[in-house]
């Protein structure tokens, strides 16, 4: 049960953060809006703190962490995606997208082993089916994001050698209709993937915040080609990823004749 528990949230004013800030109070947790900036406009509710850290900035992460204390969980619903091929990618562009996918959530983890109690939980919210899918035109997201996957088991298997009783979980919701994915909805769908409504995703982080899984993928067909795509990547390819890729390459790719910035 989540009642009472004191709850971080990252990424609290984005259309995911929103609901999920939503769903932990209704379900009774005192919950810490953690935004990017300070001042941020906020869903109205009885939180119980706020605090602004910049995952872009070691000193901010610092700074912020530092002032965070007693938590039962925290929850990273963070992260941008660029997704066009790695030759149109910008050094700033992967440099940026590194920081706020990885090296960030992996600094505020660090800080963040010492202000969540025994028995608590740090869930960092992920990408399309389990994280380490490697999609087309989704090369450097999907490397940070299957970096994090990776640093969130070892971490774990880390503090259980250390003897700390918590958990970093790695989550992975299927699409949601946000603003920032709207335009893609249409794509996902045509893939066969499911759409979910903020609210649902909502639901299923706070379910795993009281499971406290190691990993958590939601939809039963993106666990199925997770599942398909670790044991042989060549079967993937032949039971969807083929499909999903030329459907990836209408979308981001390059049209024809047009070639990579810099040529």
């Amino acid at each position: 049960m989540l009642k009472g528990r004191r709850i971080a949230v990252f990424g609290a004013t984005g259309g995911l953060g929103a609901a999920l800030v939503a769903e932990l109070i209704r379900r009774g947790a005192a919950v810490v809006a953690v935004t990017r900036r300070p001042g941020a406009t906020l869903l109205d509710g009885p939180l119980a703190g706020k605090a602004a850290i910049d995952l872009e900035s070691p000193e901010s992460i610092e700074e912020g962490v530092a002032a965070l204390s007693d938590l039962d969980a925290a929850v990273f619903v963070t992260g941008i995606d660029v997704r066009k091929p790695l030759t149109d990618h910008s050094e700033d562009e992967i440099s940026r997208l590194l920081r706020i996918n990885l090296e960030g959530p992996i600094l505020a983890t660090r800080r963040l082993i010492d202000r969540v109690r025994d028995g608590g939980v740090i869930a960092h919210v992920g990408g399309f089916a389990d994280g380490r899918l490697a999609l087309p035109y989704y090369t450097v997201d999907v490397a940070s994001r299957a970096g994090l996957a990776a640093f969130s088991e070892a971490i774990t298997r880390e503090l259980r050698l250390e003897g700390r009783d918590i958990v970093v979980s790695y989550l992975c919701p299927e699409p949601a209709e946000t603003d920032a994915e709207r335009p893609y909805l249409d794509l996902w769908r045509s893939m066969g993937t499911s759409v979910a409504a903020p609210s649902m995703v909502a639901r299923f982080i706070a379910d795993s915040l009281e499971a406290r899984p190691g990993l958590r993928m939601m939809g039963g067909a993106s666990r199925l080609i997770a599942w398909i795509n670790a044991l042989s990547p060549g079967v993937a390819d032949m039971v969807a990823l083929n499909r999903m890729g030329r459907q990836l390459r209408g979308a981001f790719g390059r049209p024809a004749g047009r070639s990579s910035a810099g040529d």
